[in-house]
Order: structure tokens, then C-alpha cells, then sequence
């Protein structure tokens, strides 16, 4: 099923941080240059079959979105984050490559904002 969420609400990020546009944008920009460690991080725990260390990168993860609006992402990522420890392989095979192309669609219109 398709994402209608937006990849990035920023509007919302520069509510976030009282309106400093400025600052928004810095904030999203060192968010996307974490992307891809964070990508790794996740391929690395999903290959091993880490779900405690997974669920923790998912957990760091989505707490970095605070200051960035990303909704698709952060849906993604807290629905994971509170579920992962009871989802079935097939499931959390889903809900990861949700939170690669996830990650991938923000990679790809960071570099326009």
C-alpha cells in the first residue's frame, strides 16, 4: 500500500524550531547526511537477526526526527519501534524495506531543499 504521507513537512520542521528557517533546514540536512549510517546500522541488525539492537537504531532513529518533519518516515519508524519485538519475519521484511524506501525518498529531495 502506498505512503500518502508527505516525504517531508517543511513547514512543520520550522515550527519545530520556533520558526528559524534557517535552523530547519541545517537540522534537515544533518539528518540526511545520517540517513545512509542509519540505513547500515539497520541492514546489519535485520541481516543478523538482531531485533533488540534493531529496535533500538529504530528507536535512536526516530528520535531524530524531532526537530525534522517526516512523516512517512516517523509513522514508519514508530510503528516498527513499538511492534518489532512481536512481528512476524515476514512482517518486520515489510516494515523494513518500508523504512529503506522511506529513507531513500528523503536522500533524494534533500538534495533540492
Amino acid at each position: 500500500m502506498p505512503n500518502t504521507l508527505p516525504i517531508l513537512d517543511l513547514k512543520q520542521a520550522i515550527q519545530y524550531v520556533s520558526g528559524n528557517e534557517p535552523l530547519a533546514h541545517e537540522l534537515l540536512q544533518i539528518f540526511i547526511k545520517e540517513l545512509p549510517k542509519y540505513k547500515q546500522i539497520i541492514q546489519q541488525n535485520f541481516q543478523d537477526n538482531n531485533r533488540e539492537e534493531l529496535k533500538e537504531v529504530i528507536h535512536k532513529m526516530n528520535g531524530g526526527l524531532s526537530y525534522v518533519s517526516a512523516p512517512a518516515l516517523s509513522q514508519i519508524l514508530s510503528e516498527t519501534d513499538s511492534e518489532l519485538l512481536t512481528l512476524s519475519q515476514a512482517q518486520l521484511n515489510v516494515n523494513i524495506n518500508m523504512i529503506y524506501n522511506e529513507i531513500e525518498r528523503i536522500i533524494t529531495i534533500g538534495v533540492y531543499i
